[in-house]
Formats: structure tokens, sequence, C-alpha cells
């Protein structure tokens, strides 16, 4: 009986980590083009949607952008410490949506 709730829960446990968790090891350390990005970021305002930003400094946020102040400015709102900042299109190496 172990085995049988094993083998269900072992495909379930999997799809969760792979949807909801980041996996640092697992990352991508390559770039992205300026479109793409822009892309991602205004698809995170139309839905609402968590987004981690990684800079060029290594240094990332996870968090939600808020709205839009010009071409390549956006207001972002981190989600573990609920502080806003503007964030430069030119200052960001990737974004990944959750």
């Amino acid at each position: 009986m172990n085995n049988l709730v094993a083998k269900i829960k072992s495909p379930i446990k999997r799809a969760y980590h792979y949807l909801s968790e980041y996996d640092f090891d697992r990352m991508s350390i390559d770039g992205q083009i300026a479109g793409k990005i822009l892309a991602y970021l205004s698809y995170a305002i139309l839905h609402h949607v968590f987004v981690m930003i990684t800079y060029y400094d290594g240094h990332t946020d996870i968090g939600q952008i808020s709205r839009r102040l010009s071409a390549g400015r956006f207001v972002f709102l981190c989600s573990d410490n609920k502080i806003l900042k503007i964030v430069d299109l030119d200052d960001i190496f990737r974004v990944d949506l959750t």
C-alpha cells in the first residue's frame, strides 16, 4: 500500500516543484535581448503575475510590475519587503515569469 501511495505522490510532487519553485542550480545564465525583456514586463503588467528580475550584477528581485513610467522604466513592487523600486530596462539581465 505504501508503494502505491508513493507512486501516486511522486509525479504530483515533481509537478508542484516544477511549477511553483525556483531551482537556482538549473537556472539559465544566458541574458535576454531588450525586446524579450520588454515583452515579459508588459505581460506581467497586464496579467499581474510575479516576476524574478536578474540584474547584471547578479542580484535578483521577486515581485510584481505595477506600472510603466516610460519606454524603459517600470515601477517594481518587491514581494519580500514591500518596497517600490524604479527599474531601468538597461539594468535588467533577465526576466523570468512565475
